[in-house]
């Protein structure tokens, strides 16, 4: 924190806006600039809702604190909603903005993998992903419906330890785990086995933020039917735009009934698919977002 004020505060550059995607590092500039000591604009990207209290005086020094941030990006209404009710922010430095998937990056997946492996005839479902993810839910209702299920994901993530959690399911024949390490070189092959697969399931713990977000972007970028865990937070509704089926939170019946629904109904599930890469493209992508970010950026900046 104390690093990067002292790196931004001397810097000659003729930077006039401080463009971040997250607060954390950056706490003492934006107090700095809530009591007028730092002159540029802050504009900054925020996971979750505001923090809160109802102790006053916490209020009060939050309030202060927030006063330095000029714009706060989130990627859910939810979110905004409870930041709004908080009561330490002011509602118009609050803005929605549609995050989504670099579309270049997965159809140079898709041209390069064009020629399908021989093992791809087989029928899978995808579970990629290492936060806060219900493997003991999602594992159950494969089990039962007897669908391939290959699961990505780390060794640990937090708290969970995710390689202990899944030691528990390694008996079932149709559940395959493949634990990887942090290398960004996994990005591609991971994109590939979801190309390949028949769907994405996203089943995770109930969280108040959008946990799952990057894989629902994913699945919907290479064009694959989408079962996941009904996420409030989400910035899409699946079933409205009939990309996927949501299911609630610890619900195996639900799961398997969905899994069953999908394999039973390939001509819908190839329709979901494309249905989500046509949302990405119209409005959730990486280009549209960066454009929309710059034309705030560049006004902040000539508004100084």
């Amino acid at each position: 924190m104390f690093r990067n004020a002292f790196s931004i505060l001397t810097d000659k550059s003729a930077n006039n806006v401080l463009y971040a995607s997250t607060a954390n590092g950056l706490e003492l500039l934006i107090l700095l600039r809530s009591i007028g000591f730092y002159k540029n604009p802050i504009l900054i990207w925020q996971h979750r809702a505001v923090m809160q209290s109802r102790n006053k005086l916490v209020r009060l020094l939050l309030k202060q604190y927030y006063s330095g941030v000029d714009i706060m990006f989130m990627f859910s209404q939810m979110h905004i909603d409870e930041s709004i009710r908080a009561g330490v922010i002011k509602p118009h430095k609050l803005l929605l903005k549609h995050w989504g998937p670099d579309l270049d990056y997965f159809d140079h997946v898709k041209s390069a993998n064009a020629v399908a492996d021989s093992k791809s005839n087989e029928l899978y479902f995808c579970s990629n992903g290492r936060e806060n993810r219900d493997f003991p839910t999602l594992i159950e209702a494969f089990r039962a419906s007897g669908q391939v299920l290959k699961i990505y994901t780390s060794k640990v993530h937090g708290n969970m330890n995710n390689q202990d959690i899944l030691s528990r399911y390694g008996d079932a024949d149709n559940i395959r785990i493949q634990i990887m390490n942090g290398d960004s070189s996994n990005s591609k092959y991971l994109a590939k086995e979801v190309l390949n697969s028949y769907g994405m399931a996203i089943c995770c713990q109930e969280r108040d933020y959008t946990v799952g977000l990057t894989s629902l972007f994913e699945a919907m970028a290479l064009g694959k039917a989408i079962i996941t865990s009904d996420n409030p937070y989400f910035p899409i509704d699946v079933e409205k735009e009939q990309i996927g089926i949501k299911v609630g939170y610890g619900d195996v019946q639900g799961w398997q009934n969905a899994i069953d629904y999908l394999v039973n109904n390939q001509e819908v599930a190839i329709q979901m698919g494309t249905n989500g890469r046509k949302l990405v493209e119209q409005k959730y992508n990486l280009n549209l977002l960066s454009a929309d970010i710059a034309s705030m950026i560049r006004m902040k900046g000539a508004a100084i």
